[in-house]
């Protein structure tokens, strides 16, 4: 069951210079339903909490493109833990997680649910979000104390059974959303975090925004990014440069609604296996910052 203080109506927020006013949503049946008539359909236990839910309903449950990106992702987040095992593409950026404990903490791009997985360990509570529904239906089975299955790539069009044992952590919600757009109350959360999500929304400089926007006072922003920009995904305008992590640095100490100071900075190793015999290795630029009250 998703916790209806922390999901709210897309459209029912309102935005005034001194004010935000959020409606908070329940469950009902298969849906997730607002005061104002507005449904947010569950899939697979998933609420659909976007402009517009259809455009997930109705889009194909599998293609070539969705049964790589899957393959991918599950092994980079469950690789270790499937049967049979595969190396943990996302073992550095792990590592690197605080485990201070703290209330409440929110994995934007959440993927496949490992991360979120990790966090919750050090959380009373955490909000996973992403986009991809199929990546997201395995994130919530595993986090729910389910077992799932998935197909993992071997060559060309050849996948291989891999089966994921329970990796229970009840204190979890997962939530289809768009992280440039969250469905969640503002400056709620101590811990926010966007793993190698950067590059990979249409806006970054929105991203980090968005950060700053779910930071509760004296909370902290995780953020990690190979920069590798696509101008099919970021108009180049959008691109950090010449030096990225230069510009992060600067982006969250200096531009951003409050001040923040970095406690934690890296580069770490983040693995993608894409077949038995293609695996790519990024150094991923890793940040850990805390606003001041």
């Amino acid at each position: 069951m998703t916790p209806p203080d922390l999901v709210v109506c897309l459209g029912c927020r309102t935005w005034s210079q001194d004010r935000i006013d959020l409606t908070s949503l329940h469950l009902q049946g298969d849906a997730l339903v607002c005061t104002c008539g507005q449904r947010y359909p569950l899939v697979d236990g998933v609420p659909l909490v976007v402009a517009d839910p259809t455009a997930l309903t109705e889009a194909p449950s599998s293609s070539p493109t969705l049964d790589e990106h899957v393959s991918i992702y599950m092994d980079n987040h469950w690789g270790d833990r499937a049967i049979p095992p595969t190396p943990l593409g996302l073992a550095g950026l792990l590592a690197r997680l605080p485990t201070t404990r703290v209330s409440l903490a929110v994995d934007l791009g959440c993927s496949a649910g490992r991360v979120a997985s990790v966090l919750a360990a050090s959380a009373d509570r955490v909000v996973a979000v992403d986009l991809q529904l199929a990546t997201l239906r395995h994130a919530r089975r595993l986090l729910a104390g389910e077992p799932t299955e998935y197909g993992r790539r071997e060559t060309g069009a050849h996948y291989q059974p891999v089966t994921v044992p329970p990796q229970g952590a009840p204190n979890v919600t997962v939530v289809c959303a768009d992280a440039l757009d969250p469905p969640l109350v503002p400056r709620w959360f101590d811990r926010v975090v966007a793993l190698n999500l950067l590059d990979s929304v249409a806006n970054p400089h929105q991203l980090l925004a968005v950060l700053d926007g779910l930071c509760a006072p004296g909370g902290e922003v995780i953020v990690a990014c190979p920069y590798q920009w696509q101008d099919d995904i970021i108009h180049p305008d959008h691109w950090f440069g010449p030096d990225p992590a230069a510009e992060l640095r600067e982006r969250i100490t200096t531009s951003l609604s409050r001040p923040y100071t970095i406690e934690d900075e890296a580069d770490v190793d983040w693995t993608l296996r894409r077949d038995a015999r293609h695996r790519v290795t990024y150094r991923t630029h890793y940040l850990r910052a805390r606003q001041g009250t």
